[in-house]
């Protein structure tokens, strides 16, 4: 039965019905439970396009993004390859050639958010809430913090 249902997806992918929508939404988690937004991650043309939408009334602060084949290392977003300065607007745009990426390949994404919520006032000191916020996912490491990460098929994707 499973060499028939590999055999059928690829005749289907052959017969041309592969992959064309290279989009998928990842919900934002801050402080483990709360969704504040969506990471919604895709390739246009040849790159990977990372985008943090944030739902009101949280506000989206500073960004760290770790693209790559593997599980990161470390869990300190810091450490993370992209940071504020490679987004413009809470998008990254990279190049699929950067990360020796391609089609059929899986990339591990772990994508963190520093996030406020200026309608709530945090009880200690008395300034907007913030909260840290992560892609939902696979906890990168248990004994560290809730750092998470997830993953990517790299799609087909029509011209």
């Amino acid at each position: 039965m499973k060499k028939f249902i590999v055999l059928s997806i690829i005749l289907l992918m052959l017969a041309g019905f592969a992959i064309t929508s290279s989009a998928v939404d990842v919900t934002l988690l801050a402080d483990q439970t709360i969704e504040v937004g969506t990471l919604t991650v895709e390739v246009i043309g040849d790159n990977l396009v990372v985008t943090y939408a944030i739902t009101a009334p949280w506000v989206l602060g500073d960004t760290h993004l770790y693209v790559g084949t593997d599980v990161p290392k470390k869990s300190a977003p810091g450490q993370f390859p992209y940071g504020p300065e490679d987004a413009v607007y809470g998008v990254y745009t990279i190049p699929l050639a950067d990360l020796d990426a391609e089609v059929g390949d899986i990339l591990v994404i772990a994508a963190h958010a520093e996030v406020t919520n200026p309608d709530e006032t945090d009880p200690i000191t008395l300034l907007p809430r913030e909260e840290t916020a992560w892609a939902n996912g696979t906890q990168i490491r248990s004994d560290k913090n809730w750092a998470m990460y997830f993953e990517f098929l790299v799609p087909v994707v029509e011209p």
